[in-house]
């Protein structure tokens, strides 16, 4: 009858891996239960390895760069302990290094991110597997030039913004955005032509000369679910300039859109910390 403590506890300390790590924990949000078991199963492996390696090279070592290894000593009290609580020999046999794989998946996985960042996952995993909407919004967010940075989002309700995403959900997973809307309105069904109602920048203008940055977010924030974009397209202050019937007008939202780019992009910076 085969051990189930020795292949629990290793898909476990896989299962853990997998969703503490940056570089696997957004692609396996999204997979079916066999290719999480799979991928688990691929973790498992690894750690296993590692963990061997981690126990005969260090944990069994009298010495480690010269100086005597505490943690031999407090590897021969938990061997001791589990001992007298099993009390069988042969069932501690191998209980000992799934025990070991538990324990170790989970910080190892937190020193590995520490070299593979957060965003450098984000990165990885949308160009990877990311869909076209996914990478349009990551890129907007990670644009050099503040221009860039502004989108166009028409929902399934012919509402229609035009702002800065300011966050966008984990890849792969439930997926929304958050915006900052400089302008929103709305299409027209049939002419298919966009009619702007409201114009936010004198406010986000308003927060910014106050030193009220952290406010913009929290009072101008639209959260929109993926399921409800209909259509997302770059937007260009200069074409935007033409919507508009006089030319004073087109001039004053082009003046008022340009004033902001500069001043609000420092507040989507959230992803790179």
């Amino acid at each position: 009858m085969p051990r189930l403590d020795l292949i629990i506890l290793p898909l476990l300390a896989g299962y853990i891996f997998l969703f503490t790590f940056n570089l696997t924990k957004f692609y396996n949000l999204r997979v079916d239960r066999q290719r999480l078991i799979f991928n688990s199963l691929l973790c498992t492996v690894f750690i296993s390895f590692f963990s061997f390696l981690f126990d005969f090279y260090i944990l069994k070592s009298e010495s480690f760069f010269g100086y005597e290894n505490p943690l031999l000593e407090c590897r021969t009290y938990l061997s001791t302990l589990i001992d007298q609580i099993i009390g069988n020999h042969n069932l501690t046999f191998g209980f000992k290094h799934s025990i070991l794989i538990l324990l170790i998946s989970f910080p190892l996985a937190k020193i590995l991110n520490l070299i593979f960042r957060r965003k450098f996952a984000f990165d990885y995993t949308i160009r990877e597997f990311g869909s076209q909407l996914d990478r349009l919004f990551w890129f907007s967010l990670t644009e050099l030039r503040d221009e860039d940075k502004l989108l166009m989002i028409t929902t399934k309700s012919n509402k229609v913004y035009i702002g800065y995403v300011n966050k966008i959900s984990e890849p792969l997973s439930e997926s929304y955005i958050r915006i900052i809307p400089n302008f929103s309105g709305y299409r027209d069904k049939e002419k298919l032509t966009i009619d702007i109602t409201t114009k936010y920048t004198d406010v986000i203008k308003y927060y910014l000369e106050n030193n009220k940055k952290k406010e913009i977010d929290e009072k101008l924030g639209i959260i929109i679910p993926a399921s409800e974009i209909l259509i997302v397209s770059k937007f260009d202050s200069e074409i935007f300039g033409r919507f508009n019937n006089s030319k004073e007008d087109k001039e004053n939202n082009l003046t008022s859109s340009q004033i902001i780019l500069k001043g609000v992009s420092d507040i989507f910076k959230d992803l790179s910390k």
